[in-house]
Protein backbone atom coordinates (compact mmCIF):
# COMPACT_ATOMS: atom_id res chain seq x y z
CA UNK A 1 0.00 0.00 0.00
CA UNK A 2 1.43 3.43 -0.89
CA UNK A 3 2.53 5.55 2.05
CA UNK A 4 1.37 9.13 2.54
CA UNK A 5 4.69 10.38 1.16
CA UNK A 6 4.40 8.08 -1.87
CA UNK A 7 1.04 9.74 -2.59
CA UNK A 8 2.61 13.18 -2.15
CA UNK A 9 5.36 12.20 -4.59
CA UNK A 10 2.73 11.03 -7.08
CA UNK A 11 0.96 14.39 -6.92
CA UNK A 12 4.20 16.30 -7.31
CA UNK A 13 4.97 14.25 -10.43
CA UNK A 14 1.41 14.57 -11.74
CA UNK A 15 1.36 18.37 -11.40
CA UNK A 16 4.66 18.65 -13.28
CA UNK A 17 3.64 16.25 -16.06
CA UNK A 18 3.12 17.75 -19.55
CA UNK A 19 -0.43 16.38 -19.68
CA UNK A 20 -1.51 17.69 -16.26
CA UNK A 21 -5.13 18.84 -16.56
CA UNK A 22 -7.40 21.24 -14.70
CA UNK A 23 -9.17 18.20 -13.29
CA UNK A 24 -5.83 16.95 -11.92
CA UNK A 25 -5.37 20.32 -10.20
CA UNK A 26 -8.85 20.13 -8.72
CA UNK A 27 -8.33 16.59 -7.41
CA UNK A 28 -4.95 17.56 -5.99
CA UNK A 29 -6.45 20.58 -4.24
CA UNK A 30 -9.07 18.37 -2.56
CA UNK A 31 -6.37 15.93 -1.39
CA UNK A 32 -3.96 18.69 -0.27
CA UNK A 33 -6.57 20.49 1.84
CA UNK A 34 -8.11 17.31 3.22
CA UNK A 35 -5.88 17.42 6.30
CA UNK A 36 -2.65 18.87 7.65
CA UNK A 37 -0.73 15.60 7.20
CA UNK A 38 -1.31 15.63 3.42
CA UNK A 39 -0.13 19.23 3.15
CA UNK A 40 2.99 18.54 5.22
CA UNK A 41 3.88 15.43 3.22
CA UNK A 42 3.56 17.36 -0.03
CA UNK A 43 5.69 20.25 1.26
CA UNK A 44 8.41 17.79 2.32
CA UNK A 45 8.53 16.08 -1.08
CA UNK A 46 8.51 19.38 -2.98
CA UNK A 47 11.23 20.78 -0.68
CA UNK A 48 13.43 17.79 -1.44
CA UNK A 49 13.00 18.27 -5.17
CA UNK A 50 13.74 21.98 -4.94
CA UNK A 51 16.89 21.18 -2.94
CA UNK A 52 17.99 18.87 -5.76
CA UNK A 53 18.07 21.80 -8.18
CA UNK A 54 15.77 19.97 -10.60
CA UNK A 55 12.83 22.29 -9.99
CA UNK A 56 13.09 26.06 -9.90
CA UNK A 57 12.10 27.75 -6.66
CA UNK A 58 9.85 30.82 -6.66
CA UNK A 59 8.95 32.86 -3.60
CA UNK A 60 5.35 33.24 -4.74
CA UNK A 61 4.95 29.54 -5.50
CA UNK A 62 1.92 27.70 -4.17
CA UNK A 63 1.00 24.00 -4.43
CA UNK A 64 -1.04 24.82 -7.53
CA UNK A 65 1.57 26.95 -9.30
CA UNK A 66 4.69 24.80 -9.27
CA UNK A 67 7.53 25.83 -11.56
CA UNK A 68 7.15 24.64 -15.14
CA UNK A 69 10.26 22.48 -15.36
CA UNK A 70 9.06 19.30 -17.08
CA UNK A 71 10.21 15.73 -16.49
CA UNK A 72 8.84 12.56 -17.98
CA UNK A 73 6.18 11.44 -15.53
CA UNK A 74 7.74 8.03 -15.07
CA UNK A 75 11.23 9.31 -14.28
CA UNK A 76 9.97 12.03 -11.98
CA UNK A 77 7.68 9.73 -10.04
CA UNK A 78 10.46 7.18 -9.58
CA UNK A 79 12.84 9.87 -8.38
CA UNK A 80 10.33 11.50 -6.04
CA UNK A 81 9.39 8.21 -4.39
CA UNK A 82 13.08 7.34 -3.99
CA UNK A 83 13.55 10.49 -1.91
CA UNK A 84 10.54 10.23 0.38
CA UNK A 85 10.63 9.52 4.13
CA UNK A 86 13.18 6.92 5.19
CA UNK A 87 15.39 7.47 2.16
CA UNK A 88 19.08 8.31 2.02
CA UNK A 89 19.91 9.83 -1.35
CA UNK A 90 22.72 11.82 -2.92
CA UNK A 91 21.19 14.53 -5.03
CA UNK A 92 22.71 15.67 -8.32
CA UNK A 93 24.67 18.85 -8.96
CA UNK A 94 24.37 21.73 -8.38
CA UNK A 95 22.77 21.09 -5.01
CA UNK A 96 25.08 18.21 -3.94
CA UNK A 97 22.97 17.58 -0.85
CA UNK A 98 22.35 14.41 1.11
CA UNK A 99 18.77 13.99 2.32
CA UNK A 100 18.21 12.26 5.64
CA UNK A 101 14.66 11.60 6.81
CA UNK A 102 12.92 9.63 9.56
CA UNK A 103 9.71 7.66 9.60
CA UNK A 104 6.95 8.22 12.15
CA UNK A 105 8.25 7.05 15.53
CA UNK A 106 11.88 6.90 14.39
CA UNK A 107 14.78 8.97 15.71
CA UNK A 108 18.29 8.75 14.28
CA UNK A 109 21.66 10.24 15.15
CA UNK A 110 23.75 11.36 12.17
CA UNK A 111 27.37 12.46 11.97
CA UNK A 112 27.31 15.34 9.49
CA UNK A 113 31.01 16.21 9.79
CA UNK A 114 33.84 15.73 12.33
CA UNK A 115 32.48 18.81 14.12
CA UNK A 116 28.70 18.34 13.73
CA UNK A 117 26.31 15.61 14.84
CA UNK A 118 22.53 15.80 14.78
CA UNK A 119 19.66 13.93 16.41
CA UNK A 120 16.79 13.83 13.92
CA UNK A 121 13.36 13.49 15.50
CA UNK A 122 10.31 11.52 14.32
CA UNK A 123 8.93 12.37 10.85
CA UNK A 124 11.66 14.91 10.16
CA UNK A 125 13.99 15.62 7.26
CA UNK A 126 17.20 17.56 6.60
CA UNK A 127 19.34 18.28 3.55
CA UNK A 128 23.06 18.13 4.34
CA UNK A 129 25.54 20.14 2.28
CA UNK A 130 28.74 18.86 3.89
CA UNK A 131 31.17 20.78 1.67
CA UNK A 132 29.53 24.07 2.62
CA UNK A 133 28.99 23.17 6.30
CA UNK A 134 25.29 23.87 5.71
CA UNK A 135 22.20 22.06 6.94
CA UNK A 136 18.65 22.73 5.65
CA UNK A 137 15.87 21.74 8.04
CA UNK A 138 13.13 20.71 5.62
CA UNK A 139 10.54 19.64 8.17
CA UNK A 140 10.24 18.39 11.75
CA UNK A 141 12.73 18.73 14.57
CA UNK A 142 16.47 18.30 15.03
CA UNK A 143 19.03 18.77 17.78
CA UNK A 144 22.38 20.03 16.48
CA UNK A 145 25.62 19.50 18.41
CA UNK A 146 28.71 21.41 17.27
CA UNK A 147 32.21 21.01 18.66
CA UNK A 148 34.62 23.94 18.67
CA UNK A 149 35.70 24.50 15.09
CA UNK A 150 37.13 27.31 13.03
CA UNK A 151 34.64 26.95 10.19
CA UNK A 152 31.29 28.69 10.41
CA UNK A 153 28.32 26.35 10.11
CA UNK A 154 24.97 27.43 8.73
CA UNK A 155 21.46 26.15 9.32
CA UNK A 156 18.81 27.25 6.81
CA UNK A 157 15.19 27.71 7.84
CA UNK A 158 13.41 28.85 4.68
CA UNK A 159 14.90 32.29 3.92
CA UNK A 160 16.64 32.58 7.29
CA UNK A 161 20.34 31.76 7.69
CA UNK A 162 21.53 30.81 11.16
CA UNK A 163 25.26 31.00 11.76
CA UNK A 164 26.79 28.68 14.37
CA UNK A 165 30.32 28.14 15.64
CA UNK A 166 29.88 25.70 18.54
CA UNK A 167 27.23 24.63 21.01
CA UNK A 168 23.94 22.71 21.15
CA UNK A 169 20.78 23.90 19.42
CA UNK A 170 17.20 22.65 19.17
CA UNK A 171 15.38 23.49 15.93
CA UNK A 172 11.91 22.78 14.61
CA UNK A 173 9.95 23.58 11.48
CA UNK A 174 6.30 23.12 10.57
CA UNK A 175 3.76 24.85 8.37
CA UNK A 176 2.82 27.06 11.32
CA UNK A 177 6.22 28.27 12.55
CA UNK A 178 9.94 27.55 12.85
CA UNK A 179 12.02 27.79 16.02
CA UNK A 180 15.63 27.68 17.17
CA UNK A 181 16.56 27.45 20.85
CA UNK A 182 20.14 27.90 22.05
CA UNK A 183 20.88 25.23 24.65
CA UNK A 184 24.59 26.04 24.70
CA UNK A 185 26.70 28.48 22.70
CA UNK A 186 25.26 31.28 20.55
CA UNK A 187 23.59 31.75 17.17
CA UNK A 188 23.33 34.61 14.68
CA UNK A 189 20.12 34.88 12.63
CA UNK A 190 20.14 36.75 9.32
CA UNK A 191 17.50 37.44 6.69
CA UNK A 192 17.83 39.19 3.30
CA UNK A 193 15.40 41.89 4.43
CA UNK A 194 17.10 42.49 7.77
CA UNK A 195 20.07 44.77 8.43
CA UNK A 196 22.70 42.95 10.49
CA UNK A 197 22.05 39.83 12.57
CA UNK A 198 19.93 38.87 15.55
CA UNK A 199 22.18 37.23 18.16
CA UNK A 200 20.67 34.49 20.31
CA UNK A 201 22.30 33.66 23.65
CA UNK A 202 22.02 30.59 25.87
CA UNK A 203 18.41 29.92 26.86
CA UNK A 204 16.89 32.14 24.18
CA UNK A 205 14.48 30.96 21.51
CA UNK A 206 13.65 32.60 18.20
CA UNK A 207 10.26 31.82 16.68
CA UNK A 208 9.88 32.57 12.96
CA UNK A 209 6.29 33.03 11.82
CA UNK A 210 5.08 32.45 8.23
CA UNK A 211 5.21 36.20 7.53
CA UNK A 212 8.87 36.19 8.69
CA UNK A 213 8.16 38.02 11.94
CA UNK A 214 10.76 37.10 14.54
CA UNK A 215 9.76 36.60 18.20
CA UNK A 216 12.39 36.15 20.93
CA UNK A 217 11.67 34.60 24.33
CA UNK A 218 13.25 32.44 27.04
CA UNK A 219 11.27 29.18 27.30
CA UNK A 220 11.62 26.50 29.94
CA UNK A 221 14.37 24.22 28.64
CA UNK A 222 12.50 21.31 30.21
CA UNK A 223 9.66 22.10 27.80
CA UNK A 224 12.00 22.37 24.81
CA UNK A 225 13.70 19.04 25.55
CA UNK A 226 10.59 17.09 26.59
CA UNK A 227 10.57 15.25 23.24
CA UNK A 228 13.80 13.52 24.28
CA UNK A 229 11.80 11.64 26.95
CA UNK A 230 8.71 10.80 24.88
CA UNK A 231 6.62 13.82 25.81
CA UNK A 232 5.60 17.19 24.41
CA UNK A 233 5.06 20.35 26.46
CA UNK A 234 2.34 22.87 25.64
CA UNK A 235 1.78 26.25 27.28
CA UNK A 236 -1.59 27.77 26.43
CA UNK A 237 -1.13 26.31 22.94
CA UNK A 238 -3.95 26.29 20.32
CA UNK A 239 -5.24 22.81 19.44
CA UNK A 240 -4.33 23.28 15.79
CA UNK A 241 -0.68 23.72 16.76
CA UNK A 242 -0.90 20.87 19.27
CA UNK A 243 -2.20 18.49 16.61
CA UNK A 244 0.55 19.57 14.21
CA UNK A 245 3.12 18.44 16.79
CA UNK A 246 1.38 15.28 17.99
CA UNK A 247 0.80 14.05 14.43
CA UNK A 248 4.55 13.73 13.77
CA UNK A 249 4.65 10.88 16.27
CA UNK A 250 1.56 8.90 15.29
CA UNK A 251 0.32 7.20 12.12
CA UNK A 252 -3.27 7.87 13.20
CA UNK A 253 -3.64 11.61 12.72
CA UNK A 254 -5.61 14.22 14.63
CA UNK A 255 -7.83 16.45 12.49
CA UNK A 256 -8.93 19.63 14.26
CA UNK A 257 -12.09 21.34 12.99
CA UNK A 258 -12.03 25.14 12.58
CA UNK A 259 -14.45 25.43 15.52
CA UNK A 260 -11.94 23.78 17.88
CA UNK A 261 -8.70 25.12 16.36
CA UNK A 262 -8.23 27.94 18.88
CA UNK A 263 -9.06 26.00 22.05
CA UNK A 264 -5.94 25.93 24.21
CA UNK A 265 -4.22 23.43 26.46
CA UNK A 266 -1.19 23.37 28.76
CA UNK A 267 0.88 20.57 30.28
CA UNK A 268 3.05 17.59 29.35
CA UNK A 269 1.58 14.84 27.18
CA UNK A 270 3.03 11.54 25.98
CA UNK A 271 3.19 11.36 22.21
CA UNK A 272 2.54 8.43 19.88
CA UNK A 273 -0.88 7.75 21.46
CA UNK A 274 -3.26 10.07 19.64
CA UNK A 275 -6.39 8.07 20.49
CA UNK A 276 -5.61 8.18 24.21
CA UNK A 277 -4.76 11.86 23.90
CA UNK A 278 -8.06 12.67 22.17
CA UNK A 279 -10.06 10.84 24.85
CA UNK A 280 -8.17 12.82 27.47
CA UNK A 281 -9.08 16.08 25.73
CA UNK A 282 -12.77 15.13 25.91
CA UNK A 283 -12.48 15.14 29.73
CA UNK A 284 -11.49 18.79 30.11
CA UNK A 285 -12.34 20.62 26.87
CA UNK A 286 -15.76 21.21 25.28
CA UNK A 287 -14.98 18.93 22.34
CA UNK A 288 -16.14 15.67 20.80
CA UNK A 289 -13.76 13.24 19.10
CA UNK A 290 -14.78 10.90 16.27
CA UNK A 291 -12.51 7.87 15.95
CA UNK A 292 -12.29 6.73 12.36
CA UNK A 293 -9.26 6.47 10.06
CA UNK A 294 -8.33 9.88 11.40
CA UNK A 295 -9.44 11.31 14.75
CA UNK A 296 -11.65 14.32 14.12
CA UNK A 297 -12.12 16.81 16.95
CA UNK A 298 -14.97 19.33 16.89
CA UNK A 299 -16.12 21.87 19.44
CA UNK A 300 -19.40 21.15 21.22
Amino acid sequence: MPTLHDTAAFWFARLNAPDCSEQDHEHFSVWYHQNTANAQAYELVSSIWRASGKVASHSAETPLTIAAYRFSRRKMLAGAIAMTVGSFALLPAPAEATIRATRTGQQIRVSVSPAMTILLDSDSSVAIHSEKNTLDLLYGQVEVNLKNCEARNTINLDQWNIGLISGTFNMSKSSLKSTITVLNGAAALAHPDMAGSQILKVGERATILPDNRLLIDRPSLEDVLAWRSGRLAFRDTPLKEVADEMNRYSTRKLEISPSAANLRISGFYHFGQNETFARLLENFLPIRASFEKTITIVKL
